[in-house]
């Protein structure tokens, strides 16, 4: 482990995640923003693994390619989100909602997913047990 990587801190606000995001950081393992409102946020291609995410507001967000890889993603709101791609391998997936989210190539493998609001006539993600 390189001494840059002992030195590294979970963006603690939405402000500081977008800020670091636009200068190009794209990993952001072991955030915590419960209760947090990140509607509209963009964070295509971000690496949220080992994540906390409790009541967070991700309605109208871009989240092409997000990896939230061992996630808890719990009572979130995803609503008209672009989750095209979005990784949710080994996650734990509780009451979250999803109307008018895109969900195309969403890869959900190996998680807990129930409790979950899907938009009327949507397919569930592929599921890869």
């Amino acid at each position: 482990m390189s001494h840059r990587e002992n030195e590294y801190r979970p963006p603690a606000t939405r402000v500081e995640l977008e800020s670091r995001y636009a200068t190009g950081e794209r990993s952001f393992p072991g955030t915590d923003l419960e209760d947090t409102d990140l509607s509209g946020i963009v964070l295509d291609g971000a690496n949220l693994e080992k994540s906390w995410f409790f009541d967070t507001d991700f309605s109208g967000a871009s989240l092409r390619g997000t990896s939230f890889r061992e996630c808890n993603v719990k009572c979130a709101d995803f609503s008209n989100a672009d989750l095209t791609s979005a990784i949710f391998e080994l996650a734990s997936i509780e009451s979250i909602k999803t109307r008018g989210a895109v969900l195309e190539l969403v890869q959900v493998k190996g998680a807990t997913f129930y409790g979950c609001e899907l938009p009327e006539g949507a397919a569930l993600p592929s599921w890869d047990w």
